[in-house]
């Protein structure tokens, strides 16, 4: 019989890292969610239950449930659309005494789980009986600290402790925190330099867990995307004194005697020394991601796959019809890794639908595209140009000469194309002032190279195809994470205004989620650790 594996997902987004666990031979014993957009996605994948069909048919969901809601269960469509920060509030609840938690997705805040878990200690102890290999997640971190925690507003600031604070409640032999690199900077409280990277790891060492820091990048590993992000593989204690005995190693080691000291500090936790953690950058301590630790290297520099091996067959695939005809080892090796659940019938080509731009957008697009080619230092003078700045007269001069060597999108009277060549300084100059635009973020693809880390605004980054003059469709950005097209995305595909405070509407799912083949990859890790130990 196959060992089962059992994880808990918090802050499980749309379910990549549930998807890369499953693929590493992890079960899913529940998830918690706080966006019911997100969480709609997650339950059609990963549980099978379409909430928006259970919606139109006035049914109520029997696997996805509702921590805390304004709406009641038979208000389903309501829910769907509800405000989470708003939900928190509510009061109806979908979980009791007797509720069951295998196989559910819970949605709605933490904060609200984990009082329905203390108020309920026999589900608790349940949980803990079920002896849970991993809890994963990633919450935002970017201003945590232990020291501010009772005086800070944001909410979003103490998600690392209710995080740990989970951990501590179950007890899984492992914990993976995954964040984006921004938590490695420095922030200031109080008058105090913080770091947030730090004040989580204490967090978990105060909840009996030893941790090991890394940065990463998904490159690495089979994703197409330049993509850097910090983990934090917390350990249980009893653990972590087990592999240690197993093999010496100096990192294991290292937290080890950081867990000791925080324990032993606990009261003074302002005063510990960073100098006793240090999270280890895969870019220049490559030698340690050799599959102990820190996950093993599949992808290294000379083999990165590039943005046109992820998605070049998707430029004639039209919406809603299969692409299968057009080749692609990349779609196809994730096809095959990650196996769907749900009922295939004939091939269709979800989330593919090419958005509309008019000429202004599609003639910045295309020079966005040429600066990505220029070879004699012109792309600071572009850029400059492109957002409305005044350039010298020899500035100018080169940018029109390094121009003409290349198809630009333009007007000829009624018609727009390629038909037409810059080849004046004046001519330049006008038609840069005619294009140019205030935002500052957009850029294009680089075709030879992995995609830049996923975006969740998708009007930042638009196709490296002169032919495609657009921004990427949410499958694409989707290949780029390393899902295979059978995942499909639900709910709103963008939003805007007000609503960007608390929907999660596809573009931002694919964006915020983590690549299902780097969480394979640390699940494997995970693996070989207990094989080490003999608890697999």
């Amino acid at each position: 019989m196959e060992q089962k594996y059992t994880h808990i997902e918090l802050f499980g987004g749309c379910g990549g890292m549930t998807l890369g666990l499953e693929a590493a031979k992890f079960h899913l014993y529940f998830a918690n969610e706080l966006s019911p957009m997100a969480g709609e996605t997650f339950a059609y994948n990963l549980l099978q239950e379409d909430l928006e069909e259970l919606s139109i048919n006035n049914k109520i969901p029997s696997k996805t449930l509702w921590i805390k809601s304004v709406y009641k269960k038979e208000e389903l469509k309501k829910r769907l659309r509800e405000n989470p920060f708003e939900a928190r509030e509510g009061k109806y609840s979908d979980l009791d005494s007797k509720t069951q938690l295998e196989n559910k997705l819970l949605v709605g805040d933490i904060d609200k789980l984990l009082e329905w878990l203390h108020k309920n200690p026999a589900i608790a102890e349940n949980i803990r009986k079920k002896n849970i290999t991993l809890v994963s997640g990633g919450p935002p971190c970017q201003s945590f600290s232990l020291a501010g925690k009772r005086e800070k507003n944001n909410a979003k600031n103490l998600l690392p402790l209710s995080f740990a604070k989970f951990a501590g409640l179950v007890k899984p032999k492992f914990v993976i925190l995954e964040n984006v690199k921004g938590i490695t900077a420095p922030f200031t409280e109080d008058g105090k330099k913080h770091y947030a990277w730090f004040e989580v790891a204490k967090a978990f060492a105060l909840e009996g867990y030893a941790p090991v820091c890394m940065m990463l990048n998904s490159k690495y590993f089979g994703v197409a995307q330049n993509r850097p992000r910090f983990i934090l593989l917390a350990i249980r204690i009893d653990i972590a004194k087990k592999l240690v005995k197993k093999r010496k190693d100096e990192r294991l080691e290292e937290s080890l005697n950081f867990y000791s000291i925080v324990i032993q500090n606990k009261n003074n936790i302002d005063n510990i020394s960073m100098d006793l953690l240090r999270y280890y950058d895969i870019e220049s301590n490559p030698s340690l991601y050799n599959g102990f630790l820190f996950p093993k290297i599949s992808t290294p520099t000379g083999q990165l796959v590039s943005a046109s091996e992820a998605i070049n067959d998707l430029k004639n695939a039209g919406s809603e019809v299969s692409n299968s005809k057009y080749k692609n080892e990349y779609r196809d090796y994730l096809g095959k890794t990650f196996k769907s659940h749900l009922i295939v019938g004939k091939p269709i080509l979800y989330n593919h639908e090419p958005r509309n731009h008019n000429y202004y957008v599609k003639a910045r697009f295309r020079l966005y595209q040429v600066i990505n080619q220029f070879k004699n230092g012109n792309r600071k003078t572009a850029v400059h140009a492109i957002l409305g700045k005044e350039i010298g007269k020899e500035e100018l001069s080169k940018l029109t000469q390094e121009l003409s060597g290349y198809d630009i999108f333009m007007q000829n009277g009624s018609s727009e194309g390629y038909d037409k060549k810059l080849s004046a300084p004046n001519e330049v100059e006008s038609y840069l002032k005619s294009i140019a635009t205030k935002k500052h973020s957009q850029r294009a693809l680089k075709e030879k190279e992995p995609a830049p880390a996923q975006l969740t605004i998708p009007d930042d980054l638009c196709h490296y195809d002169k032919d495609q003059l657009r921004t990427l469709t949410v499958r694409e950005m989707a290949r780029f994470q390393s899902f295979p097209d059978w995942f499909k995305f639900r709910s709103k595909v963008t939003t805007g205004g007000t609503s960007r405070k608390f929907e999660v509407p596809q573009y931002t799912q694919v964006g915020n989620a983590v690549p299902p083949l780097l969480a394979r990859e640390l699940g494997k890790t995970i693996l070989r650790l207990l094989k080490e130990i003999n608890e697999e």
